[in-house]
């Protein structure tokens, strides 16, 4: 049985800064949201720490999925119907393109949400909405509250 899911609005955006306001990774991140239309916008705040290749100045991957994977979670979190509490199952992310040293965004897009597993897929990029430097595919675990 899938849930319904709670609509974007300004709600869930104070629901998602609520949680941000509580989270050290989330200041880590620089973690922003919007809402747009009827979607939430997360960017990651670039900083010197989310460097991966100094050389090349590129964001590390494991920052870039990691963000990803806090986005989904935040997504669900504030999207849910009922308060759950969420783990991480599993996580694939496909890198795209090369990334740069600047403000990371992104976009969750819920798939499905059922009981106890929420199947979600989350999208970034740098600059250009067209031009993806990553997509993952992430499962969460859900425990009711």
């Amino acid at each position: 049985m899938s849930r319904d899911l709670r609509p974007v609005s300004a709600e869930t955006v104070s629901s998602i800064e609520a949680q941000l306001a509580d989270s050290a990774v989330a200041d880590w991140f620089g973690t922003k949201v919007t809402a747009d239309g009827d979607k939430h916008v997360y960017t990651l705040t670039f900083a010197e720490p989310h460097i991966g290749n100094p050389v090349i100045r590129a964001l590390h991957g494991g920052v870039i999925s990691a963000f990803m994977e806090h986005c989904a979670t935040l997504e669900v979190l504030a999207r849910s119907p009922e308060p759950v509490r969420a783990r991480s199952i599993s996580v694939h992310t496909s890198y795209l393109r090369g990334s740069r040293d600047t403000d990371f965004t992104v976009e969750v897009a819920i798939q499905r949400i059922g009981r106890r597993i929420a199947f979600i897929e989350a999208r970034g990029w740098q600059g250009e909405p067209d031009e993806a430097v990553a997509s993952a595919q992430i499962a969460l675990r859900l425990f009711e509250e």
